[in-house]
């Protein structure tokens, strides 16, 4: 997609430029009233999609996500940390946009607010991805702006959002390419990846989702203006509807434009979206396209994108009996870019629907989520894996309860077990109705968005960013991860397997759990994937000896919500006659679940092995005297006392090379705090 000029933001209309903060609206309306308590109280969905930017470009300083200060942050290549980015010949931290010294004639923040799009196409967002080694974003990209990050004082409205609502920060764009492929996996569940930038935009002949709602007999509708709207429009990608003339629902539905009466194609969707809601004829299912000024794609601010979100979230608020049964979705098609630091979840080689040519489709980068509804009301984050087929999965999960199944049957079956349906992220039992008082007004930061040909950003400091101080509620997640390298084999010709376990058991295992070993140092290898169903455990052995390492190991393993496992060693020393093994249970003196640790000596001399905390609790260090051929275990009550989190480095005495660490979450079934 082409940048937008200077004329891109000529004719705004006067009420565009009205926006202010929204007055509370009380929670009398009927369908407050008559709540059931379950997602059948959700009336309508409504579906916003902006353009290009990635979770950590616009919330890494976001209080209580995962993001600038997550302690799982894990490594890269060499041993560097996940944020400490090769820059060609030197390192490069995520920086301030704003940060940068007026040029141009114009100060930091504009240029912040008018930084350009980066290349994301299928070849650049694969570089970047580098095979899961997450280290190639500079050079990948071409660019240092990659790194470049806004904050709280850059995008207000949107963290008021957050505080105000939820916020999903496991939740990732649906391939590792541009805004058409996308656009499509949101549309219709899956896209043709062995065609143009891994995915074609035109001529598709599959079924979409509005012909999955249609048949089912759910109203939907797409509010744009289609002479208008940067080509987002997903449903236009199809054959059915491009074919389809004025009288033909696909047409009247899903091609036509709203009455143009202001101008101003943002006025003109939100007075459209507002009439009907006045009118109570608000399709059950509404998607909306923003024009290319307001759409966020980079040139286009994310101060005038706000405004527009705002003017969608004004009109929905018109009737309070429709605000307090709708859902409104705010994602990203993708991240243009922008670096993430979470690797994605990605399928197992050869996995049916998710390779072409023996290269993963997906999942893509973390773009932000948020989810506004009286059911996601207090400021909760959820840390579930996500992506843009779980909008879908949703509505199907919610027409299914109101008795009109419309299901999609293009997701692949990977996606189906990995990627959830967004329905954890709701409390349907205690709804806060109205609209929150305080959200930021978004009018100021319009009117100082003037973009056009203007300088680049160029990195200003270099070092990790500061996060927001503070926690958040975290909705419970339907995963119990652990991991544990088990032990050594030792073979003919300098050869030595180290064996891995990941488990996903437990009560609170209810849905599969994506899990990825990432060696860091002594072989030049691709991240390994994994998938592991509830209940089960999954095993693979790496050889670390001659021409890999010749017994020496750096090798981490990352899971869903901060899981981190990270082992370090050498196994031609002393270390490779000891072991831990990490498991969760039951404690009898608290009765909650604790974290054990079982340390194991077969050496023939006594070890003493030193557990250190790195987070969440200030005591210890504990030691433990281990004889040889023996064993020792102890616990640490995570749930009792750290909200479930742990996180401990393991230490041996016998051998300075040898170290391993154990961090994450203990699940409960109940809601508990960000990490």
């Amino acid at each position: 997609m082409t940048p937008i000029s200077r004329r891109g933001f000529v004719g705004i209309g006067a009420g565009l430029m009205a926006g202010a903060a929204l007055p509370a609206i009380a929670p009398t309306s009927a369908a407050a009233a008559a709540a059931s308590g379950t997602i059948s109280d959700v009336k309508h969905v409504v579906i916003l999609m902006q353009e290009n930017r990635s979770f950590d470009h616009y919330f890494g300083r976001l209080k209580g996500v995962r993001g600038f200060g997550d302690r799982a942050a894990g490594n890269i290549p060499g041993g560097w940390g996940m944020f400490n980015q090769p820059n060609w010949g030197g390192r490069q931290y995520p920086w301030k946009l704003s940060a940068t010294p007026p040029a141009g004639g114009v100060d930091g923040e504009t240029l912040a607010q008018c930084n350009g799009d980066l290349p994301h196409s299928w070849t650049s967002q694969h570089a970047a991805w580098n095979k899961g080694r997450m280290d190639n974003w500079v050079t990948g990209v071409g660019n240092t702006r990659t790194l470049g990050y806004l904050d709280r004082g850059d995008i207000p409205f949107h963290y008021g959002l957050a505080d105000n609502y939820t916020i999903c920060d496991a939740y990732f764009c649906s391939t590792l390419s541009a805004t058409g492929p996308n656009r499509t996996f949101l549309w219709s569940g899956k896209v043709d990846a062995g065609s143009k930038d891994g995915g074609d935009e035109s001529g598709l002949t599959w079924e979409t989702y509005a012909e999955a709602l249609q048949r089912a007999g759910m109203s939907w509708k797409v509010y744009q203006n289609a002479q208008d709207n940067y080509g987002d429009n997903g449903l236009a990608y199809f054959k059915k509807f491009t074919d389809a003339a004025p009288g033909n629902p696909l047409w009247d539905r899903g091609m036509g434009s709203v009455p143009k009466v202001t101008g101003s194609t943002p006025d003109d969707i939100a007075a459209a979206i507002r009439a009907d809601v006045v009118a109570g004829t608000l399709p059950q299912v509404s998607w909306v396209v923003a024009n290319e000024a307001f759409s966020e794609h980079p040139y286009a601010p994310p101060g005038d994108g706000a405004h527009f979100v705002d003017l969608v979230y004004r009109a929905l608020a018109a009737n309070p009996e429709v605000f307090d049964s709708t859902v409104l979705f705010l994602n990203y098609d993708e991240n243009d870019g922008f670096f993430d630091h979470v690797p994605p979840p990605v399928a197992p080689p050869g996995t049916p629907g998710e390779y072409i040519d023996g290269t993963p489709i997906g999942l893509g980068f973390r773009v932000p989520m948020l989810v506004m509804s009286p059911w996601t009301r207090g400021g909760w984050v959820s840390s579930e894996v996500f992506d843009h087929t779980s909008v879908l999965r949703f509505m199907e999960t919610w027409t299914a309860a109101l008795g009109t199944p419309a299901t999609c049957p293009n997701i692949s079956a990977w996606r189906r077990k990995v990627v959830g349906d967004l329905t954890g992220v709701f409390d349907f039992a205690h709804p806060v109705y109205g609209v929150p008082s305080g959200l930021p007004s978004t009018a100021k930061v319009i009117g100082q968005s003037t973009c056009g040909p203007l300088p680049n950003p160029a990195p200003q400091d270099n070092a990790l960013p500061a996060q927001e101080a503070g926690t958040r509620p975290a909705r419970a997640l339907p995963y119990q991860v652990n991991g544990n390298l088990d032990r050594f084999e030792f073979g003919a010709a300098g050869k030595i397997l180290a064996w891995f376990s990941m488990t996903n058991q437990g009560a609170q295992a209810k849905r599969p759990a994506h899990f990825s070993i990432h060696p860091h140092q002594y072989r030049d290898t691709a991240a390994w994937q994994y998938t592991v169903d509830p209940g089960a455990t999954s095993t693979d052995y790496f050889n670390i000896g001659l021409g890999s390492g010749s017994g020496k190991y750096d090798i981490s393993m990352y899971g869903p919500n901060r899981f981190l496992r990270r082992f370090i060693g050498d196994a031609s020393k002393a270390g490779k006659a000891i072991e831990v093994a990490c498991r969760f249970a039951v404690e009898p003196g608290t009765g909650k679940t604790a974290v054990y640790f079982k340390m194991t000596n077969t050496s023939a001399a006594p070890v003493t092995f030193t557990i250190r905390s790195n987070a969440y609790r200030s005591d210890g260090p504990w030691t433990y005297a281990v004889p040889s051929n023996s064993s020792r275990e102890d616990y640490f009550n995570a749930v009792a006392y750290n909200d479930g989190w742990y996180d401990f480095t393991i230490l041996a005495d016998n051998d300075g090379t040898w170290s391993r660490r154990y961090t994450g979450h203990i699940e409960t079934g109940a809601p508990s705090i960000s990490g």
